[in-house]
């Protein structure tokens, strides 16, 4: 009997994989109505929750958010990304208020579609223009990376009209980490990482049972897919001339890609009567594993953009910009990277 059911559970399960595959777009119009008739049935719920979210500042005395800014440095918004409860920057903001920059943090309902991430973004952004900051910096994380790339070519944002009219401050620059801008197809196996999203969230006093809707209802999934109508749209566009960009990449394979010239050599001298043919031919095959490995979630090739200057380290999805242990030595590849970046502008 067990058997059968875990049998029943399985084929449901693949069936509704099979079935999603093909109607994307109307899976992601029943989850976003789902999400808008319970926010409109719980209004008194609803207003709680959007009061976790928005533009904070970063309190280095205090360890967290809060919505004061002593404005002393260049000013740098961290967008974090799917299903992250906010510890992707554990490592990063001491090391940026070290350095005397104004962080900033965008917390957002990550499971929502991404359009309307980035809509709520552009509506926070004059709250740091009208507090006296006319330029930042972005370093974004995975999905947080699409979303600033959506607020700064959509053009029904008129994103250059409202710095020339000087309601939001100008981006002067981008650094995206681990951003999937091709997709990844491993975001089908997000379970995980939204149970982890909640309990976080649920054991700083900041969700409920309801949070889980008005948080999204997995619309962010569809949009990260490879070939998503989201995706499509946003690299059809042209990437923006005035703002400088940085594309970190996460390497999980023995070796880097700069690596790989070196590797092929030390088999010329090791191996002789190989030919260039046959050099190329393991470099090729070297290359593709550590290209479809890449950070564990997002291949190396689905970060890349078109003229964008793209970087490389070794690392997972997290730990190429944050430690698992919270008390580890240890220096996140990324993060003197961004420091590095920030410090030339």
């Amino acid at each position: 009997m067990i058997y059968r059911i875990l049998f029943c559970i399985i084929l449901l399960a693949g069936l509704y994989q099979i079935v999603t595959h093909f109607y994307q777009d109307e899976e992601k119009l029943l989850r976003s109505n789902i999400r808008s008739t319970v926010k409109e049935a719980l209004p008194d719920q609803e207003k709680k929750f959007s009061e976790t979210i928005g533009l904070f500042h970063y309190g280095a005395d205090r360890g967290g958010v809060s919505g004061e800014s002593d404005r002393s440095g260049a000013s740098v918004v961290l967008i974090h990304g799917l299903d992250d409860p906010g510890k992707v920057w554990q490592d990063l903001n001491p090391a940026l208020v070290a350095e005397g920059y104004d962080v900033w943090q965008f917390e957002y309902p990550n499971d929502q579609p991404l359009a309307e991430s980035a809509d709520l973004f552009f509506q926070e952004l004059p709250k740091l223009r009208s507090g006296g900051i006319d330029e930042i910096t972005i370093v974004a994380h995975s999905m947080g990376g699409l979303i600033s790339r959506d607020l700064l070519t959509r053009s029904t944002f008129e994103y250059y009209g409202a710095v020339a009219a000087q309601r939001v401050p100008k981006v002067k620059s981008l650094i995206m980490v681990g951003t999937p801008n091709h997709g990844s197809a491993m975001v089908k196996l997000r379970l995980f990482a939204e149970v982890r999203d909640y309990f976080s969230r649920l054991i700083k006093g900041q969700t409920n049972l309801l949070n889980l809707i008005f948080d999204g209802a997995g619309e962010a999934k569809i949009d990260l897919l490879p070939g998503s109508q989201f995706l499509q749209e946003l690299n059809s566009r042209p990437s923006p001339e005035d703002v400088e960009q940085l594309i970190i990449a996460g390497v999980t394979s023995p070796w880097e890609l700069e690596e790989l010239t070196e590797i092929s050599e030390q088999f010329s001298d090791k191996i002789p009567g190989i030919s260039e043919q046959g050099l190329n031919t393991i470099k090729a095959a070297m290359a593709a594993m550590t290209d479809g490995l890449g950070d564990g979630l997002v291949s190396v090739e689905s970060t890349r953009l078109p003229g964008i200057p793209h970087l490389t380290v070794r690392g997972t999805h997290l730990t190429m910009i944050r430690n698992m242990a919270p008390n580890s030595d240890r220096v996140p590849p990324a993060v003197p990277i961004i420091l590095d970046y920030l410090g030339d502008k």
